[in-house]
């Protein structure tokens, strides 16, 4: 009995993603070297090559500067084609245990993907955000950005009002408004991450 149980617990817990393979797996899919794939993405090759080789954990910037330069939606970068493992639900439905799990910027934040697999307008992620980490840098463009705190709390700064949450507390705004997110405390927060930005995206 006790067997079981460790073992649906296990299959619970999200897979990391290996974002470096997914990307360079691509890449040549569709025929491009890593100085083309740099060039249309406005990123350096050795961050490409940095990336490929998981040398390092790609920021939400350059994430996304790759897959619009690719024409991919996210989800291309993070699991494999045929991840939908059921064919009628797979495009709509996000398994617990079928959630990739992935490390953004320098701050051990990680980010698990809620979205279902395939290129949808909406995405939800689960922020991980150790002890004194943030976002080092945000999307912004049309659309509105949403959450709520799961675990612990963080600093949610949209403009230039600041805003300490706590556990239970859920907000929405504009992508257009410039806007970070830190954990301040000395405990891990978790937090879930709702955005609908739509192109033109300005990096910051």
């Amino acid at each position: 009995m006790q067997r079981t149980q460790v073992s649906k617990k296990a299959a619970a817990e999200p897979s990391h993603a290996d974002v470096g393979a997914r990307l360079r797996a691509t890449r040549i899919a569709q025929g491009l070297s890593v100085n083309e794939l740099a060039m249309r993405a406005g990123v350096s090759v050795g961050t490409v090559s940095q990336v490929e080789r998981n040398k390092a954990n790609p920021s939400v910037r350059i994430l996304e500067k790759l897959r619009q330069a690719l024409s991919v939606p996210l989800t291309a970068l993070l699991e494999e084609d045929d991840a939908r493992s059921d064919p009628l639900t797979g495009d709509f439905v996000r398994r617990a245990a079928e959630r990739p799990l992935f490390e953004v910027g320098r701050n051990g934040m990680q980010k698990e993907l809620l979205s279902p697999h395939g290129d949808h307008d909406l995405q939800m992620m689960v922020i991980l955000l150790p002890a004194g980490a943030g976002s080092e840098e945000v999307l912004m463009g049309i659309g509105e950005k949403a959450g709520m705190v799961l675990e612990g709390s963080v600093v949610l700064n949209v403009g230039p009002r600041r805003c300490e949450l706590h556990a239970g507390d859920s907000f929405q705004f504009k992508s257009t408004v410039p806007h970070s997110v830190r954990n301040e405390s000395k405990k891990p927060a978790r937090l879930l991450w709702i955005m609908n930005t739509q192109p033109p995206v300005i990096h910051l």
